[in-house]
């Protein structure tokens, strides 16, 4: 008898142990699609007379496919498209993504780290780089899924940049490199 009592708790805490590890999702691959929203902070200039406060935005849509090294630490390769407004420009971002979770196995905080490659999308510049560092919030909402709201800071270099510059008589047209500095908002789902 006592035996058996025996085997249906290690049956029922080996089953346990499964639904944690699929709950806590920290473990293997995974896939974490999100939107994101930036808003432009700071100044860019195309050169000393042209200085311009950066009213830009942007709206993106990424999916980063990624491995757990350790059930706190994950890295992984996100791909997406950003669209840009003021100036307006469409890129294709290629980054890779490393993230740290305070607590492996329960909503928790989190930090995040990005550095990648603009893909050219237009004429209108030539490919560049981008990057950002941000914090966040991971909530379990069920069995392998999760909710991750993110808040941090990003910059995106927009390389040989063709501008048009209004004059009161005269249309100029400028090229040069734009480094553009954010604010980002982030919501994705970590499956």
């Amino acid at each position: 008898m006592v035996a058996l009592i025996f085997a249906d708790n290690t049956t029922t805490f080996a089953q346990q142990s499964a639904v944690d590890s699929k709950k806590d999702r920290n473990a293997g691959f995974f896939n974490i699609t999100q939107i994101g929203h930036n808003r432009g902070i700071g100044q860019y200039s195309f050169r000393s007379d042209a200085v311009f406060q950066n009213r830009g935005y942007v709206n993106r849509l990424r999916t980063t496919l990624g491995y757990f090294l350790c059930p706190a630490f994950s890295v992984g390769l996100g791909v997406g498209l950003d669209r840009y407004e003021n100036p307006g420009y469409n890129t294709a971002s290629l980054v890779t993504d490393f993230r740290y979770y305070t607590r492996p196995t329960a909503s928790s905080v989190f930090a995040v780290a990005t550095a990648g490659y603009l893909l050219l999308l237009s004429n209108q510049f030539a490919p560049g780089a981008t990057g950002g560092l941000g914090v966040g919030y991971r909530f379990i909402l069920g069995r392998g899924t999760h909710l991750l709201l993110s808040t941090g800071l990003e910059t995106h270099q927009i390389r040989d940049a063709r501008l048009f510059l209004l004059g009161p008589t005269s249309v100029e047209t400028l090229q040069s490199n734009l480094w553009l500095k954010s604010v980002s908002f982030n919501t994705g789902l970590l499956f």
